[in-house]
């Protein structure tokens, strides 16, 4: 016989602090809880739901002893930090408007676009790498990142599929950069996890030319041999000196998965180091959110529900709710449409409601181009010009109505 679960239909007005929240009465991405099923720690947990919902449904076999609640994360709110996560947290601000980091983040990305290129071919070549002159443009990547991580995420929407493996490889590193932002760690942790994302796949240029473009399923041959990258990534790099333990580990471990199923050691959970789980999971977003000439891209929102399908099975759960959190509901980049009709592009994020982030208008309600590109903020601007409330209702593929995100901005 199967198992159910016991739940039940509860007014808001009727919940209680300890109640398990399994359900809403409409989709969890119209709310401000990031998060599928959450424990109520507080009343004002319950008053933020009863600005959204009418009733929501309560897992009765979920309901905690009061004991227990004190380990419970609060709803929608950060985690607890990563237990094997560096212990030291700082808590980054912006310390500039997108509008005003985006040239030294745009003179940044291109020069690493140049030296990716140079240092793949030198590998392939068998020539020694410049390692030097990368950790320069790194670090003047991650002072960027660290001064606004949205002008540098802007950068990952440009459309270039010719350069798919060197721009793979800055992007990775950005959204890597911006998690560990996020998360907290130190500017010199940054760099280490910077370059062992950036370099992690330089293996790749040891492999047949035609092998990675390959359309349709590699046979098992073929991925036996694309698993070798790893061996030949972790060489290159021990080889060129002046390299640290972490960004090695980066490359060595970067496809092990929490449940074991990854390669090449088959590690699993905490065996796995934490840079190694944080490069797994940006360098799969970056890749299922990248136009391919054997792959479509998806839309932010759907790569996020795809991450948050695979916690625990690929990714460690933990991180993957923190990388949610970093990127917002809407990430920047986004392609959106308003209440209003209008579209837009997010230009960048409200780090206190994520679901009100600035928005670039590029369309109007009759998907006419607006050629001013107004930009509005959806955390000041509650209303549209009909004085009804103002707010994202969806959002749409890559590239919808002919839309380049990363050449309106740039």
């Amino acid at each position: 016989m199967g198992y159910y679960h016991v739940e039940s239909k509860v007014k808001i007005a009727n919940l209680k602090v300890g109640m398990y929240v399994s359900r809403l009465d409409r989709p969890w991405l119209e709310t401000p809880f990031l998060f599928q099923g959450f424990y109520i720690r507080t009343t004002s947990e319950v008053d933020t739901l009863s600005k959204y919902c009418l009733y929501v449904f309560i897992d009765h076999d979920k309901a905690p002893y009061q004991s227990q609640l004190q380990n419970i994360p609060a709803a929608g709110q950060k985690t607890n930090r990563i237990a094997d996560l560096p212990k030291a947290i700082i808590r980054y601000q912006d310390t500039k408007l997108v509008e005003d980091e985006i040239k030294f983040a745009k003179e940044c990305h291109s020069s690493l676009i140049t030296q990716v290129e140079q240092m793949m071919q030198d590998a392939g070549n068998d020539k020694a790498l410049e390692i030097s002159k990368m950790k320069l443009l790194v670090k003047d990547m991650v002072t960027s990142i660290v001064r606004n991580p949205d002008a540098f995420l802007w950068l990952t929407k440009l459309k270039c599929i010719d350069t798919y493996a060197y721009k793979h490889s800055i992007d990775s590193a950005t959204l890597a950069v911006a998690f560990g932002r996020h998360l907290g760690l130190s500017v010199n942790e940054l760099n280490h996890l910077a370059v062992g994302v950036m370099l992690c796949d330089i293996g790749k240029t040891k492999l047949p030319r035609g092998l990675l473009s390959k359309p349709g399923r590699l046979s098992e041959e073929e991925f036996e041999l694309v698993k070798t990258h790893v061996e030949h990534s972790v060489s290159i790099m021990q080889q060129s000196g002046n390299m640290s333990t972490k960004s090695i580990e980066i490359a060595m471990h970067h496809h092990e998965r929490a449940n074991g199923s990854g390669y090449p050691q088959g590690l699993k959970g905490s065996q796995i180091p934490v840079f190694s789980r944080i490069a797994a999971i940006v360098d799969c977003y970056d890749a299922i959110t990248t136009e391919r000439s054997y792959c479509k891209a998806l839309s932010p929102l759907n790569a996020i529900r795809c991450l948050y399908e695979w916690r625990d099975i690929e990714f460690q759960s933990e991180l993957v709710e923190e990388f949610i959190q970093c990127l917002g509901i809407f990430p920047t980049g986004s392609i959106v449409e308003l209440s209003s009709g209008e579209i837009g592009i997010v230009l960048s994020q409200n780090r206190t409601r994520r679901l009100r982030p600035r928005v670039m208008l590029v369309l109007d309600h009759k998907h006419v181009m607006i050629h001013a590109l107004p930009v509005i903020d959806l955390a000041l601007v509650e209303t549209d010009a009909e004085s009804k409330p103002l707010e994202i209702v969806t959002t749409h593929e890559p590239w919808a109505f002919g839309i380049d995100p990363g050449a309106f901005f740039i």
